[in-house]
């Protein structure tokens, strides 16, 4: 014990020595952070570097940061940005479109005809100033997106209801341009008691109504409940549950108009999870466009899917983050194919199956056109 004691004594003497002199040069701050590391090295302390750095914001408190995540998760409070900070506008991964800070939420915007994002800004993720200063030929905008697209479906009157999977497989990023989406089609259409309402809910391992038909009769009214959906449900994909939500909605009882036709949308990145309740989503599937589900004089609605791309079926993650082997990967991919079967109506123009979450908006025509026919 007394070897050793004077072995420590030594070898802490030797190191003040070190950081004496080091310490002796100069009085820079910086000097005295070399001298304390000094120090902790030769004492073989790493415990209270990285508590420093962690506690001065420094490599190990930044290395945990998420590129694609808000810098604070504010998101339970219904707050994901201020207009007026650093963050106004973020990096949407695409050349073309960028998050730009309204109302305290992001929402997707495109840059202007033949401009695209800044190199820049891709590196720095967020930005204050405006984005779109890059000549870009790959930014040309089609007919449709000028505005010189079809516009009939504006004046279609029908009773909608949408059904956004928001569960974790969803990366946050995507879920914004969902939301975006799911926004500017409402935008399209002409909201109110003699047109189009809106009922609709967000789900993960459960259900979050975000209105009824009842809830709100003007535009302004149900767009503002969309905005506030709820966007990070617990953990799982209650697809069945969200399907029964839907059928729930389409009653008298909650604002559903006799005499007018009723659409439902669903979209979904992937199978139900827990996997063994996929023959209870097909179930409900099967019960919302039953006739016998509704009131007499109440019509069974047509129903849409859209199916978003799924990450972790292209990296073969499974839900509990484990890798998939290939046997697993088929079983999900098949049960997938039979869950998506069953859900939206017979025929090929009500399925929609997106490549990129890019996609969305190149499908938004055909989907009010389709949601208005034999109006």
């Amino acid at each position: 014990m007394r070897v050793g004691s004077y072995q420590l004594h030594h070898q802490v003497a030797r190191s003040g020595q070190i950081a004496s002199r080091v310490i002796s040069k100069t009085t820079d701050m910086r000097t005295y952070v070399c001298a304390f590391i000094v120090l902790c090295c030769a004492l073989g302390i790493n415990a209270g570097i990285k508590s420093f750095f962690k506690q001065r914001g420094g490599p190990a408190a930044n290395a945990k940061k998420s590129r694609g995540a808000p810098q604070s998760d504010i998101r339970d409070l219904g707050i994901e940005c201020k207009a007026t900070d650093s963050s106004k506008y973020r990096y949407a991964n695409a050349s073309c479109k960028y998050l730009v800070c309204k109302d305290t939420i992001y929402e997707l915007a495109r840059c202007e005809d033949g401009k695209g994002v800044t190199n820049s800004f891709k590196i720095a993720d967020t930005s204050n100033t405006y984005p779109c200063s890059r000549i870009a030929s790959e930014c040309r905008k089609t007919l449709e997106e000028k505005g010189l697209g079809d516009r009939n479906t504006q004046v279609c009157g029908i009773d909608l209801v949408l059904i956004i999977d928001m569960s974790a497989s969803i990366e946050w990023i995507d879920k914004v341009k969902v939301r975006s989406f799911v926004i500017d089609m409402l935008k399209n259409l002409r909201l109110g008691d003699a047109f189009t309402l809106v009922a609709g809910a967000t789900y993960g391992a459960e259900v979050h109504p975000m209105l009824k038909f009842d809830s709100y009769n003007s535009g302004t009214s149900i767009i503002n409940a969309v905005k506030k959906m709820n966007m990070k449900p617990t953990k799982g994909t209650a697809t069945w549950l969200a399907l029964k939500q839907a059928r729930e909605f389409l009653t008298t009882e909650n604002g559903r108009r006799r005499g007018k036709k009723a659409f439902v949308l669903v979209l979904t990145d992937g199978v139900s999870h827990p996997h063994t309740k996929s023959p209870e989503t097909i179930k409900e599937a099967k019960l919302l466009k039953a006739k016998s589900s509704y009131q007499e004089g109440v019509s069974p609605p047509v129903v849409a899917l859209m199916s978003l791309p799924n990450r972790k079926e292209e990296t073969r993650t499974g839900e509990n983050g484990k890798q998939l082997s290939k046997d697993e990967l088929a079983d999900l991919i098949e049960l997938k194919k039979n869950e998506f079967a069953d859900i939206p109506s017979p025929g090929s123009q009500y399925r929609y199956d997106l490549e990129t979450y890019d996609d969305l908006h190149t499908v938004m025509n055909p989907i009010l056109r389709t949601s208005c026919e034999d109006m």
